[in-house]
């Protein structure tokens, strides 16, 4: 993997520049990268998605490892980088926006994650990878205290299907200075491990409820899912038999409760899975 001074060569090479806007903060710190990776446990059976692997500082530990490795990538350069300097290896890299990426079939997903769409790439993955076995993430660290948060006034959508799909494990911390150039913050390595007893079709239609739920924070439960659920009376039964207050908010519930109104809505019969 490339060190500071290789990555500022390279920039110069190229004449262009990391851009903090895009979250372009570059691991120059080997012995983290290689554990990152670690966590990972890659096997040869494995079929890994690497997110922006940018200029390769994960990519030097997860070629020749598993059956297959694709890398997506949307910068150009980066993309033309990798393809030349791993071009004697199993790395297929994709040139795409990863929101846009169509393959869902890995088990296993690695990345370095910008902070800017660390919750839109969270959620792509948990909507639409069925086969997702294990994650290894890094973030900002106030990200990850978000996600993880045990208070229920502060969490979102994205923190009840992490809870629903995955055991979420917190592995490290990574300094700001292991980075070139140096965010502002420092950085959490973290780990999801599925749950394989939750149906991934359930799930999808759970993470629909709940999103609607939180479609407007100020409103009740019964205003936000007016649009799914149009009569009244089966409104009010659905929420009778979920022993949900139909002017609780969506901050109130706990995951529990989200899955019994779920299951409740699927018993009226008027939603299929």
């Amino acid at each position: 993997m490339l060190n500071e001074n290789e990555i500022k060569d390279y920039f110069l090479l190229v004449n262009s520049h990391a851009k903090k806007e895009l979250g372009q903060n570059f691991l120059i710190n080997e012995t983290t990268s290689s554990n990152i990776v670690d966590s990972l446990e890659v096997k040869s059976s494995d079929k890994v998605l690497e997110i922006g692997p940018g200029l390769g500082a994960l990519t030097y530990f997860l070629v020749n490892k598993s059956e297959k490795y694709t890398a997506v990538e949307y910068d150009e350069k980066f993309v033309e980088f990798l393809n030349k300097n791993f071009k004697k290896t199993n790395l297929k890299v994709v040139k795409n926006n990863i929101l846009k990426f169509k393959d869902f079939e890995f088990n296993k997903v690695i990345g370095n994650l910008p902070y800017y769409i660390s919750t839109d790439i969270l959620e792509f993955l948990i909507k639409n990878f069925e086969h997702l076995e294990v994650g290894v993430f890094m973030v900002q660290k106030e990200f990850f205290e978000r996600i993880t948060t045990p208070n229920k006034r502060d969490k979102t959508p994205l923190n009840y299907m992490l809870e629903y799909m995955f055991d979420v494990k917190k592995l490290f911390l990574v300094k700001k200075n292991e980075f070139f150039p140096q965010p502002t913050i420092d950085s959490v390595v973290f780990k999801i491990i599925r749950k394989n007893e939750k149906e991934f079709r359930f799930a999808g239609f759970l993470n629909k409820i709940i999103t609607i739920s939180f479609i407007n924070r100020r409103k009740n439960l019964n205003n936000n899912l007016k649009g799914l659920i149009k009569d009244e009376d089966i409104r009010n039964k659905i929420f009778n038999d979920s022993n949900i207050s139909p002017l609780a908010r969506a901050e109130d519930l706990n995951l529990n409760d989200f899955i019994n109104l779920a299951n409740n809505v699927l018993k009226e019969g008027i939603i299929n899975l």
